[in-house]
């Protein structure tokens, strides 16, 4: 009996290897077919032109808390890159908005956009202008996705009607153009001052009017309606009514008088107040102190271990007084006098 069980179980193995073949071509069939198929539907030409080009390009930001449109933009042409998430697009129209309110209007031959962050920005020779025909930026590169907001990079010239021109690297304005935001700015020109600095943050009214203007990390104010005298600091700041102030290594030219300082004020009535470390050059005469006044355009005032140097000789006192209109010296409280020898 063993003997015959064993032989019908040698018949039964070239069976199973036979249909075992046959399921092996089976699924290699099905397999096969599944990726030949799923490789032509990827490389039709059809489709990837539908995935990759489109005629015309929409994109738009809606405020989530209000439901009200920020911006739209429409394109001519676009080409999606990165599983469509992004595209690169041509000859860009934008709008701004503010309460459904067109503020700005954008044109500009190239722009960049991610569909997903709603992220963009147009490239190439890119232009601005407000609804009123206020405002016209140029510039080499401009933001969106900031709100209502929009910011120029890459280089700008910025034209205020009948207020003057901002010359920069980069400026960020806000959707009412009451702020000015300036990196590496070349040059502000307006109707009473001309601004250069690193760090710019200038203030408009709504009439157009530059009302402040605020400079940190050094720069400098040159005040046109003060016969181009000209201030330098670290921090500046400069307001319409006439009050302007410099704060750490401040330099102050006004004619041919230089005064030095680390904190001073230039009052509306012109006078000059200053304080620590403070030094006045004016001819071959130089005056120092630690506080200073200088009103009416005439006396100086210095107190504060306050000297004074004319050629060879140094006066030392309490308070120093100068005339810049005589020339003349006068010392009050403990006043010493010292005969400098000059090698």
């Amino acid at each position: 009996m063993a003997k015959i069980k064993k032989t019908k179980d040698l018949k039964l193995i070239p069976l199973i290897v036979v249909l075992g073949l046959l399921l092996f071509f089976i699924i290699s069939f099905v397999k096969g077919t599944f990726l030949v198929n799923k490789s032509e539907k990827e490389l039709n030409p059809k489709n990837q032109s539908s995935e990759a080009l489109a005629q015309s390009y929409n994109l738009k930001e809606i405020d989530s808390k209000t439901g009200l449109i920020r911006w739209q933009l429409v394109a001519k042409e676009g080409k999606t890159e990165e599983n469509l998430q992004a595209a690169i697009i041509k000859d860009i129209k934008a709008e701004v908005f503010k309460n459904n309110q067109i503020i700005f209007k954008l044109n500009a031959p190239y722009a960049k956009a991610n569909a997903g962050t709603k992220e963009i920005y147009l490239f190439g020779d890119v232009t601005a202008s407000d609804i009123k025909g206020d405002l016209l930026l140029k510039c080499n590169e401009l933001t969106l996705g900031m709100g209502t907001s929009i910011e120029a990079r890459k280089g700008f010239n910025l034209l205020l009607k009948n207020n003057g021109s901002v010359i920069g690297e980069n400026v960020l304005i806000n959707d009412d153009q009451t702020k000015i935001i300036v990196t590496n700015l070349k040059e502000a020109s307006f109707k009473d001052i001309l601004l250069s600095g690193t760090n710019v943050h200038i203030e408009k009214n709504k009439d157009g009017e530059i009302t402040k203007a605020i400079i940190s990390n050094g720069g400098n104010i040159i005040l046109k309606n003060e016969k181009n005298n000209k201030l330098s600091a670290e921090i500046l700041k400069w307001e319409l009514n006439g009050n302007t102030e410099a704060i750490n290594n401040v330099s102050y030219t006004s004619s041919d008088k230089t005064f030095k300082a680390e904190h001073l004020i230039i009052k509306p009535n012109k006078n000059i107040y200053a304080d620590n470390n403070v030094t006045i050059i004016h001819g071959e005469t130089k005056c120092f102190g630690t506080l200073l006044s200088f009103e009416n355009n005439s006396d100086i005032v210095l107190s504060g271990k306050s000297k004074a140097v004319q050629g060879k000789k140094q006066i030392s006192a309490d308070k120093i007084v100068y005339n810049i209109n005589t020339g003349k010296v006068q010392a009050l409280g403990n006043v010493k006098t010292t005969i400098i020898n000059k090698v």
